[in-house]
């Protein structure tokens, strides 16, 4: 019983002994591993937040569905009225696109944070089928597109039944 109890108390000292040892080392490394986890949040976050990641969704939309028409706004704070195209095709596909120009560049400033985008953009909708494209309305105030698109009645689709012989 007594050489039970001493290799059960060695074993167990050896194991915190070397737990330990192990947690001291790693504790040397810590430091080590926080800047490398930093560093690389840091590069994820860079690239996360450039302007083509973070504006791949510009200009910002509202669609509104109301009985009798579509209501479109596009925030286009910055833009100027020549500089924006809009056109729809056949297929009821809506297509804004433009440029959002800096004013002046700067390039003796160093940028803590960029986020205001600046660049060529185009935005694609498919809009339904019901609608009157030769009514629609334009508006461009304070930086706000609004296109305005009256609904036509649906059109009901025949169905013809056909017999089985």
């Amino acid at each position: 019983m007594k050489k039970v109890i001493t290799t059960v108390f060695l074993s167990s000292l050896l194991a915190s002994s070397l737990f330990a040892t192990n947690i001291g080392a790693m504790g040397l490394y810590d430091a080590d591993f926080a800047r490398m986890n930093q560093y690389f949040n840091s590069l994820i976050e860079s690239h996360l937040s450039s302007s083509a990641l973070n504006n791949f969704s510009y200009p910002r939309t509202d669609i509104k569905d109301e009985k009798d028409k579509i209501v479109l706004q596009f925030d286009l704070a910055g833009v100027e009225k020549k500089n924006i195209t809009l056109s729809i095709d056949e297929n009821k596909v809506l297509t804004l696109a433009g440029e959002k120009r800096e004013s002046q560049e700067e390039k003796s400033k160093n940028y803590v944070k960029k986020e205001i985008f600046y660049g060529k953009f185009k935005k694609v909708i498919q809009l339904p089928e019901n609608i009157d494209e030769n009514r629609l309305q334009t508006k461009f105030e304070n930086g706000i597109l609004t296109l305005t698109i009256p609904k036509t009645e649906v059109k009901k689709t025949k169905v013809k039944l056909i017999p089985i012989k």
